[in-house]
């Protein structure tokens, strides 16, 4: 009896420590994003004054890893890190109706920490959502610009690093997960007089190398 009471733990020990390093993955990530960059009123440019700005969203893409670090019950963390390219494009119209077009593409590696919870059991697949703050290091950027006033700037110059935030809902099938997330901008991005914040929407697929 003694060397029962004495093996039980011993057991339950085995089974919490199972369990878990069941609750850890490792897998691959790329998707399709969309970027616009919001900007705040333009009044002026140099020594020229502008009355509107219009941002468009540009496609680009992302591709990295993520892994999953379970917590308790359905909440894991879910630090991930991926190479992405970003690009967005702004028609800036000057007052004295003079028009020209920006575009920015910029690549970075971006560090999302995301709290990762399982909202639901289908069997089949578990439906889940994604949320938390972004770090982002740009590694190399480019500007083009064109138009009636294409003299007055040569082109935005953004900051090395930017803040984000994503918000998102996903679904994992065997060992493939599909998600949708937006993201917002936390920081002003731009070096120049512009007031800019990014806004992103995603789409990725992820495949689950391993888990225990």
């Amino acid at each position: 009896m003694k060397r029962i009471l004495i093996f039980l733990p011993a057991v339950f020990l085995l089974f919490t420590v199972a369990e878990a390093q069941s609750r850890f993955e490792l897998g691959l990530k790329a998707g399709y994003n969309s970027t616009s960059f919001n900007t705040g009123k333009v009044d002026r440019l140099g020594d020229y004054t502008f009355q509107d700005a219009k941002d468009d969203f540009r496609s680009g893409f992302m591709i990295g890893a993520y892994s999953r670090i379970g917590l308790f019950g359905n909440l894991s963390l879910q630090p991930e890190l991926y190479y992405a390219r970003k690009s967005g494009s702004t028609e800036f119209i000057g007052a004295s109706n003079g028009v020209f077009n920006e575009k920015v593409t910029y690549y970075s590696w971006d560090l999302p920490i995301l709290a990762h919870l399982r909202v639901l059991d289908l069997k089949v697949a578990n439906v889940y959502g994604v949320v938390g703050p972004v770090a982002s290091f740009q590694a190399s950027e480019r500007s083009s610009v064109s138009g009636d006033l294409a003299s007055v700037w040569s082109g935005d110059r953004l900051n090395d690093v930017n803040w984000n935030f994503q918000a998102g809902l996903g679904a994992q099938v065997w060992k493939f997960s599909l998600d949708a997330r937006y993201e917002w901008g936390l920081n002003d991005v731009s070096r120049s007089e512009l007031d800019r914040k990014s806004r992103t929407l995603m789409f990725t697929l992820g495949y689950r190398l391993f888990g225990f």
